[in-house]
Order: structure tokens, then sequence, then C-alpha cells
């Protein structure tokens, strides 16, 4: 793909050595100009005619709104023929236009289906490139021109999209998949739920909670991919309300409801707020309270500002952000349609709330984690916002309903019992066992949310 007007020779001496290393190319025009060189395999004149326009149109609008109905036409072309077996990988050339055109159309292919990005703009930030789908960004050196440097570059590229297309196909077990969210600070709890899967004979997707990963979940979800979710990690709707830097947006947390996926969901990592070094936390504010991060440190415990690598810096949540973070999981479980169970572990939500050292936890000391907040006057092994989350989630969640339970559990998250917990509900949902209630063997430390 390219814009033939400008990068004609590029996309024309790929497409020559596509085919002197055994491929097949189809050479696809992406020209905003409307003008057709004339010699693509599929023409702009195509192009512009599946996104419901005359290719002659697009030279008098804006720029901006011509790429947008160029990228429409050719992602609907290049998924038809992705369908229909003809495509193996695809391959655009551009400057920072057409890397925004081929990569919207990269976005629309599904997951598995080689995807080469060469461009100039692949040294820079290619998150709105990339963003959650397999791109891989290749850096050109020249945006124009074939000379003795570029065309050793092109051609290892163009060699490297035949042998992705030519690959042999794996050999996949159809095992059903289930997802999983994970932090490095809840790995401890993921692991057990994922091995007591494995050894059932279920395949594992886990993710890093990330902003990405949430949203590369969320994508997985609604293509189809997963049979059951463990959300253990849902970190990232605290970075949303609270204004940390790996929200995975309002999404979140949506797509088993809405398909009916079976879903085990829990607190993990949200016990905290991430940002990246240091000095990004400097004059911030927290979007719940107001405050600055640097001031309200002071005041509570359980705020400590923590450096959990050189390159991120992690602050613990206070219990009135809890209960924002219980507004927006309430509101999304109350949308839910399939089996769905929030289990609430009061006695810390990652490695670094937990009262006190344990290096099964995952946290080694000296003394609590730096995000555990003393506890509850009442229940001291309980944290503040566990008590604060639970409290405000029992006013919002719609507990009447048949497909939704809630579970008070008096364990830390990365505790071994709590994950065998959440496994074997999720377990008896995917047997189709699961009903609301039917737990009446659990141990004492579980009870359900009344209403």
């Amino acid at each position: 793909m390219g814009i033939l007007d400008t990068k004609g020779d590029e996309v024309r001496f790929l497409r020559d050595q596509v085919e002197r290393a055994g491929g097949a190319p189809i050479v696809m025009e992406l020209t905003v100009s409307g003008k057709a060189a004339g010699w693509a395999d599929i023409s702009i004149d195509e192009v512009a005619r599946e996104a419901g326009v005359a290719a002659g149109a697009l030279a008098g609008m804006p720029r901006e709104k011509a790429a947008d109905l160029v990228a429409k036409g050719a992602a609907a072309i290049a998924s038809r023929l992705v369908q229909e077996g003809r495509v193996g990988a695809v391959m655009g050339f551009a400057g920072s236009l057409g890397t925004s055109i081929c990569t919207r159309v990269m976005q629309e292919l599904p997951y598995g289906i080689a995807k080469l990005m060469l461009s100039t703009m692949a040294s820079g930030d290619c998150h709105p490139y990339v963003d959650i789908k397999d791109i891989a960004m290749w850096y050109p050196v020249a945006e124009k021109g074939l000379n003795s440097v570029t065309v050793r570059v092109l051609s290892a590229a163009a060699g490297a999209a035949v042998g992705a297309a030519s690959a042999p196909e794996p050999a996949i077990a159809t095992r059903p998949l289930i997802g999983y969210t994970m932090f490095g600070t809840t790995t401890p709890c993921v692991e057990v739920v994922r091995g007591y899967f494995e050894e059932r004979g279920y395949d594992s997707m886990v993710v890093h909670a990330v902003g990405s990963g949430g949203r590369s979940m969320e994508e997985m979800i609604r293509s189809g991919f997963i049979a059951g979710m463990a959300d253990v990690t849902t970190h990232e709707l605290t970075d949303m309300v609270c204004g940390g830097v790996l929200s995975a947006g309002p999404g979140r947390l949506t797509a088993a409801g809405e398909r009916g996926v079976p879903q085990v969901i829990s607190t993990g990592g949200a016990d905290m707020i991430n940002f990246g070094p240091r000095e990004q936390v400097v004059g911030k504010a927290s979007l719940v309270t107001g405050r600055t991060f640097e001031e309200e440190e002071k005041l509570y415990p359980g705020r400590t500002i923590y450096r959990h690598n050189p390159m991120v810096t992690v602050i613990g949540t206070l219990p009135e952000e809890a209960r924002a973070l219980a507004r927006a999981i309430a509101e999304r479980l109350n949308r839910a349609r399939g089996p769905t169970c929030v289990a609430v572990p009061m006695r810390g939500w990652s490695a670094y709330d937990i009262r006190e050292p344990d290096l099964s936890l995952g946290w080694a000391g000296p003394g609590p984690g730096p995000f555990w907040d003393g506890g509850d006057p009442e229940r001291p092994t309980w944290s503040k916002r566990s008590v604060a989350f639970l409290d405000e989630l029992k006013e919002r969640v719609d507990l009447s309903r048949d497909n939704l339970e809630v579970l008070v559990a008096d364990r830390h998250i990365n505790e071994r019992e709590f994950g065998l917990l959440l496994a074997r509900i999720l377990d008896d949902m995917l047997g189709g066992r699961w009903r609301k209630g039917m737990y009446g063997d659990l141990p004492p430390w579980v009870t359900p949310l009344q209403g």
C-alpha cells in the first residue's frame, strides 16, 4: 500500500522485490489527490468507490477528510482479500500521512496476518499507529529515493513480508482460551488460576494490564477468542478514574458483559495509580480528590509515592478513590449479560498493599507494603480502601440480578486460597454449573455481599 503519486518508485521496487522473493504482490493505491497512477492492481478509483465517493472528488477535499475516506475504502478491500484467503501479509511504505492511512487499514485486519509498516515515523512515538494490533514498524531511513542504502532496507522488508506470508501453519491445539489480566504485583494470584485451568486442558492468554493490555483483551473478547475471563487485575480502571497513565479507557470491563462471556473479577492492582518517572508526579493531582499527590503523601498512610522501577512511579489509592472505582465497576457489572462474580480480597489488592512482609505474597519488607493504609479501625486486617470499596459497591451494584454475585473474601489477593476460589468459580461457570448463592460449602472467610 502507498500514496503512489509521491511514493510510487519505492512501492514499485517493493512489489518487484516481493515477486523476486517468491511472493505474489497486489499493489493498492492510497493516493489522496485522487489521480490514479495507472499501474496499481487496486486503483484509487476502486478504493474511493468502496468509500462511497468518486476518486476525482478527493482532490477538492481537505486532506484529512480525503485520507479518512481512502482509509475506509482501503480497509474494506483489504479485509475482503483476507477473508478470501488471498492475502498473507500486508506492507505499507509512507511518510506521516500515508502511515496514518496504512496503519488504519492494518488495524482493521485480524490478528496473525503479518503487518509491516515501512515508515519514517517508526523512530518516534508509534502508539497511534500500532494501537493494540500486531503491527511491525520498520524504519526505512529515507522518506523517498532508491539508492545503495535504501534498496537494501526495502529489499529486506520485502523478504520479511514474503517470509511471514509463507510461514508454516502452526500446530494450534483447539483448546478453549481463558483470558487473564496481570500485573507484576498480582502475579502469584494469576499463576494459581492459570495453573488450575491449564491442568484441566485450557489454554491461556495473559495480558499485562498497562492500558494497551486491557484494551487488547477487550478486543479479543469481542472477536470471540476468549471462552472465559479471569479479570484479576482491574487497576486500569483506577488509572481511568484517578488520572493515571495506564488507563485502558471507558471500554474496559465491558466486552465480556456485552457478549455474555463468563467472568470472575477482582481488584488486583487497584490499590495503585501509575505514572512514569518520579518527575511526572510533580504537581499532579488526583482527579477524584483534587489535591496533589505530594500533599496527600504527607497526610495519609498508604498514599506513598513509590518508585516501582526507574521508569514507573506508583501511588497508593485513598478510600474515596476506591469508592470512585466501585462506582465505575458497578456501572459495568449492572450491564453484564452472562455469569458474573466479583470477589473482593479485603486484606490487600497487590504485593504492595499488605500488612506485613510475606515473600509468598510478593513483599519482602521491611515493614508493611508501601500502600498499606493502616487497616480499618473495626477490622485491622482489612484495608480502609477495601472497606470503602465494598460499601460503595453495595450501594451501586444490582444484587437482585440472578447472573451477578459479589463475594467478600477475608484474604489477601495473592494468597493461594483466594486464587483457587477464583478458579473454582470460573470453572463452575464454564461447566454450566454456576448459579448465584451456590457456594454454601465455602470456608467461613468467604461471604456473599447482601443487598
